[in-house]
């Protein structure tokens, strides 16, 4: 039997499942765990370097159409804004179900989500559309958040739903910003911070729904920009001495050790990091505002370097006793 015979026999074997793959790398010496973490890396790095090459595509592009900008027609404006960032999308949808090409895909909708933005913008302007109204920013941001959970839906790709959640989270901020444009009891930067509070939530709700599922690869980046919007946002909302909230300064320690808590429990170390540098930063605050007038600077920052230090140590333990395990 020839080289060739004996590898169509095998792969008919392995077609009809009477061989598996552990038992082929096993006959051979070969590790398959071995193996397998060798494949992941070489994917991890070649989905890196895809889109490492789409933001340098989008650079160039972006340098190219300011250096002609002033020579283009109106027609020309929006092809080379509109039209490529919608035959980026178009290649990354022929390319997302190949296999053979890696993260070629994925790397065309970042190029797409970066370019179709600002065409849609220009695409406004051009057509004597204002764009510097919130009802202009609900519009382009409506029309690309239903395209990428369009293209999600069909195709089920992290990549889809990421651009998905970013240009919703850019839509329902729009909206909300709508909502209380000009009525006047609602401050503007309050309000937002109130908004960035409901959608740090949200992210964090999500992170936990995709725990265990096969969107489970996002959950420790939506952990993480949840927490970060949620605790900055109620540290902005307790203000500044003596303009302060006294009600966001008395909760903001139990929403952040409720934070703690729930990091030990659901094992994520975004959450545990994002907390306790939320409480040092909370510490730090509160120091600063109430007691460096009246015991001196000095004697605060030694304050504060002990309770930061207590907070790490707190960290670090928790860490090795409740997540990492």
């Amino acid at each position: 039997m020839n080289k060739q015979e004996l590898l169509q026999e095998l792969a008919a074997k392995f077609a009809s499942g009477e061989l598996t793959q552990a038992e082929i790398t096993q006959a051979i010496g070969a590790d398959p765990e071995n193996i397998s973490a060798e494949s992941k890396a070489g994917s991890r790095l070649s989905a890196v370097l895809y889109f490492i090459g789409g933001g340098v595509v989008f650079l160039g592009m972006v340098f190219f159409i300011a250096q002609e900008w002033r020579g283009f027609s109106s027609a020309m404006k929006i092809i080379v804004t509109m039209g490529s960032g919608l035959a980026a999308f178009v290649v990354g949808v022929l390319f997302a179900n190949q296999p053979r090409l890696g993260a070629a895909g994925p790397a065309f909708f970042l190029i797409a989500a970066l370019l179709l933005p600002g065409g849609l913008f220009v695409t406004y302007d051009e057509f004597g559309i204002n764009i510097d109204t919130t009802a202009a920013q609900i519009q382009i941001a409506g029309i690309l958040f239903a395209a990428y959970l369009a293209a999600y839906v069909v195709m089920r790709k992290n990549v889809l739903l990421t651009f998905t959640f970013i240009f919703g989270s850019w839509l329902f901020l729009a909206s909300m910003d709508f909502i209380v444009r000009g009525v006047p009891m609602f401050d503007g930067w309050r309000f937002f911070s109130y908004s960035i509070l409901l959608l740090g939530t949200a992210y964090m709700l999500l992170a936990y729904s995709f725990t265990d599922t096969e969107r489970g690869v996002l959950s420790g980046w939506l952990y993480s920009f949840g927490v970060i919007g949620f605790l900055s946002a109620g540290l902005a909302l307790g203000g500044w001495k003596p303009s302060q909230s006294v009600f966001w300064e008395a909760i903001y320690p139990g929403l952040v050790f409720a934070i703690i808590f729930l990091s030990t429990h659901l094992k994520s170390k975004a959450l545990l990091v994002f907390s306790s540098l939320a409480l040092g930063i909370y510490l730090t605050k509160i120091t600063a505002q109430y007691f460096s007038d009246s015991i001196g600077w000095a004697f605060a920052l030694v304050i504060i370097g002990f309770l930061l230090m207590g907070v790490a140590y707190l960290a670090v333990r928790l860490n090795r006793r409740y997540v990492s395990q």
